[in-house]
């Protein structure tokens, strides 16, 4: 028999990983012709009014972090990862697409387009993450099983 904690859980990692994938985590800002655009793992909405699908491997090196932040929070919320170390892993995850931005607003091409993708976070996911690490702070989601006799 699987603890009830155990499925609550489960819940959080589903809903954790929704979150990741279809919530906006940038804004894409582009200095050249191209226009600007929302961001998210499996979606781009750009200016045009276009919305494009299964984006994922387009901006990896911009989300992967979000994936390891999720990690850090299924962790903490199974007491194996502390507090401090669980919240400095979520506000890293969010600040990686504008530190990986700030070379591309200090070099251009010649024709003016940026080399590198300038981002700008979109915090959603981290106040979820900030929000599910306070109200589990002082409770272990412990995977143990229950004996039903």
């Amino acid at each position: 028999m699987i603890a009830k904690n155990q499925y609550l859980l489960i819940l959080i990692g589903i809903i954790s990983l929704m979150i990741i994938c279809l919530t906006p985590y940038g804004f894409h800002i582009d200095l050249g012709p191209g226009p600007n655009s929302i961001m998210a793992v499996l979606w781009e909405y750009w200016d045009l009014d276009v919305l494009r699908w299964f984006t994922v491997l387009e901006y990896f090196p911009y989300y992967i972090f979000r994936f390891i932040a999720f990690f850090y929070l299924m962790r903490f919320l199974m007491g194996k990862v502390t507090k401090k170390k669980a919240i400095i892993m979520v506000i890293v995850s969010e600040l990686i697409p504008l530190l990986i931005s700030i070379p591309g607003v200090l070099y251009l091409s010649p024709d003016g387009e940026n080399y590198i993708p300038i981002m700008i976070s979109i915090p959603i996911l981290l106040l979820y993450n900030l929000i599910l690490i306070f109200i589990f702070s002082n409770k272990k989601l412990t995977t143990t099983i229950l004996n039903s006799s």
